[in-house]
């Protein structure tokens, strides 16, 4: 089966649903859902932990609410992006913006926080956007930094002046690597992937807007890029015609049975947007029913369930077919 993450009625919610798309369970929490993001995993004992801009709870695998932690610092609320249980048994969970930087903060199996460090700049809107346990057990983070306008380090409008950024930290959050790739204007890191040949690939999107801020709704492309297990930069792939979406996190990466890569995102004419290819792939582009790729995982059968904004889930086999007629 397959377990969602959403929200209802201003609390965060979880719904589970078996192969088929049919419903098993669903249940609120005690936990706010303010914010654009949500996360879900499935923790080694069987349960869930939820993770959103107002904190992270966790739920038994009848989905009963056993704890929660609303800490925060640097803000108003803990702005979490992204959470993993790593190979350890701890949580890690990263997002931001605190007082303009990056968070990641590291939590007990039971909850508390262990530790928490801020990253970057002194410049407004610093963000972690998604983080993996690394092959050497480490732990490797994608996200946005803002690198300013020309001579206008914290330029007004930050937002669009940004760069892709990568950090590899060890398991308290020492930074082994810390590597940004991109232009004088925006490219933003949204989510990252492992590679089994070795390296990662991040997905984000690109805007060379020239100054002209107004011009990224045309301008604004899908960024795929490799890079080493040292975060040296090897190939970048650009794929026209998204739609632009300023503040919203709206892209998702994973791996195929073969080695190659899908990922969706949200096409400007089109809707849901979901592309596979690889060296060992057919190259497939589909345009599906939904708002936005908000998430895309590889499924036991080697094919991919599809998470949109709009609150359809697409399952598709290995080759991104799927029956249109069940949402």
């Amino acid at each position: 089966g397959y377990i969602i993450a959403g929200g209802k009625n201003g609390s965060s919610w979880l719904l589970k649903i078996d192969k088929n798309g049919e419903e098993v369970w669903q249940n609120t929490y005690s936990l706010g859902d303010f914010g654009y993001t949500r996360a879900v995993i499935q923790t080694s004992d069987g349960g869930y932990l939820y993770a959103g801009w107002e904190g992270i709870v966790k739920a038994d695998s009848n989905g009963v609410e056993e704890w929660k932690n609303e800490s925060h610092e640097n803000g108003a609320y803990p702005y979490y992006e992204d959470v993993i249980q790593h190979s350890n048994g701890n949580y890690y969970a990263v997002g931001g913006p605190g007082a303009g930087q990056a968070q990641f903060v590291k939590f007990s199996e039971t909850g508390s926080v262990l530790t928490r460090k801020w990253y970057g700049g002194q410049c407004e809107d610093d963000i972690f956007r998604s983080i993996i346990e690394t092959p050497d057990e480490m732990l490797i983070i994608a996200g946005e930094k803002s690198h300013g306008n020309g001579s206008f380090p914290c330029s007004f409008n930050f937002m669009y002046y940004k760069d892709f950024w990568i950090v590899k930290v060890k398991k308290n959050g020492g930074i082994i690597w810390e590597k940004t790739y991109g232009g004088p204007y925006m490219e933003k890191a949204d989510d990252i992937v492992s590679l089994e040949s070795g390296g990662y690939a991040i997905i984000g999107d690109k805007c060379d807007h020239n100054h002209d801020l107004t011009t990224c709704g045309p301008k604004a492309k899908v960024l795929v890029m490799r890079i080493d297990d040292d975060g040296e930069f090897i190939s970048e792939e650009l794929f026209s015609n998204l739609k632009f979406l300023e503040r919203m996190p709206y892209f998702s990466i994973t791996t195929t049975a073969n080695g190659g890569l899908a990922w969706t995102a949200e096409h400007k004419n089109h809707g849901t947007w979901i592309y596979k290819w690889g060296p060992n792939e057919d190259t497939v582009n589909v345009y599906s029913d939904g708002i936005g790729g908000f998430e895309i995982n590889r499924t036991v059968d080697e094919g991919f369930i599809i998470g949109t904004w709009g609150g359809i889930i697409i399952k598709t086999d290995s080759e991104l077919n799927y029956d249109k007629n069940i949402n």
